[in-house]
């Protein structure tokens, strides 16, 4: 069976203060025409459908308008809840929908959803997890020792018991990092620091494919099987650089998955230019891309803005760095996010006071700690 994994659509969601509406449809019937070009037989969608937990109209047509596209051409749907969502509002007409082949499983229930269908290799069972943190599992798992993310989502598959001998689709929208490997993420996807946020892939061992959603770049977390796809447009100015597509799954028999990805471009890409403001002006194309512009000049020059959006009319964010400024260390920052929020703190702790915590004092960060997991 091969199957098109989405996730982020991000529905209603502005660029700095662009609105991205139509920049959405044209990428949401570009899926579908890939859909068909490639010849899937279903669509998994990973999570925040949309950009708020109450969408704006605009936000809402654009979803209604992609599935009665699919439907249109025969094409099931099995889409899930992620952080930007409101499970409920995303599961509105899910009873009405489910003939026509959109399948939703938003609300988390205490277990995962399971859906069966089935190709010429027998039966292929699709689960459906959609964002849910801890807390709400604990509440159905009261036995259970569930502290942090991976604890959660371990009991939700050992509740699942899914067939280790059948085919097996996990469809998820967390934070998921395989052992002390953190996936590359952007500015769009807010992540905390430290790893207390995380499920470690082996949670989902027992899966022949993890279709996950969240982070919005593409990449394999540990195996080759346990894939976010990435958003199909980009968010933030961090993704200014980066080649947005979608994931075609090949799933064959018992043990057989592959994955390619097919490029997605967009009506206006999100580019980002650099130098001084004469240069730029000098050497620019006029063009309707979104333009990220970082100028170099030793004194600001006049009316900046005003003067790009003569060449750049969708100039989205003008900043100043100067010429010589050292790039972020990106591997000492991914270093800190990774530490706890305890081992930070107490990092803090010892460069204010010159001393470490004392035993009434750690006691006391431990209940603190506690309190704020709870939520």
């Amino acid at each position: 069976m091969r199957l098109l994994h989405l996730s982020d659509l991000h529905l209603g969601r502005r660029l700095c203060e662009a609105d991205l509406f139509e920049d959405q449809k044209y990428i949401l019937d570009q899926i579908v025409s890939i859909a068909l070009s490639e010849g899937v037989q279903g669509v998994l969608v990973a999570g925040d459908v949309y950009d708020k937990g109450v969408p704006g109209v605009g936000a809402v047509n654009l979803w209604d308008h992609f599935l009665t596209a699919l439907c249109e051409n025969h094409l099931p749907v099995w889409a899930i809840s992620g952080n930007h969502d409101s499970a409920e509002r995303l599961a509105f007409g899910g009873r009405l929908l489910e003939p026509s082949g959109v399948h939703l499983a938003s609300v988390f229930s205490g277990r995962m959803e399971r859906f069966e269908t089935r190709d010429e290799h027998g039966p292929l069972t699709i689960w459906a997890l959609p964002f849910v943190r801890p807390a709400a599992v604990r509440a159905f798992f009261p036995d259970d020792t569930i502290e942090n993310y991976t604890d959660a989502a371990a009991a939700l598959v050992r509740a699942a018991a899914p067939d280790a001998g059948g085919r097996n689709i996990l469809i998820a929208h967390q934070f998921v990092t395989a052992g002390a490997a953190a996936p590359a993420a952007s500015g769009s996807e807010l992540l905390n620091l430290g790893t207390l946020d995380n499920v470690d892939a082996s949670a989902f061992d027992l899966f022949d494919y993890v279709a996950l959603g969240h982070i919005h770049a593409a990449q394999q977390v540990g195996r080759e099987e346990v894939r976010y796809c990435g958003s199909p447009l980009a968010y933030s100015v961090s993704e200014a650089l980066g080649q947005k597509s979608v994931t075609v799954v090949d799933v064959g028999p018992k043990g057989q998955v592959s994955t390619k990805q097919v490029p997605l471009s967009p009506q206006r890409a999100l580019r980002r230019v650099q130098g001084p403001l004469e240069a730029l002006l000098q050497s620019a194309v006029p063009s309707n891309d979104y333009i990220y512009a970082r100028l170099t000049d030793k004194t600001p020059p006049l009316d900046p803005a005003a003067r790009l959006r003569s060449v750049y009319p969708n100039l989205v964010r003008l900043e100043f760095v100067l010429p010589d400024a050292p790039a972020a260390d990106a591997p000492a920052l991914r270093e800190i996010a990774m530490r706890t929020p305890r081992q930070l703190f107490e990092e803090f702790y010892q460069s204010v006071h010159g001393r470490e915590l004392d035993d009434e004092e750690k006691a006391f960060l431990d209940d603190v700690l506690g309190k704020e997991a709870e939520g």
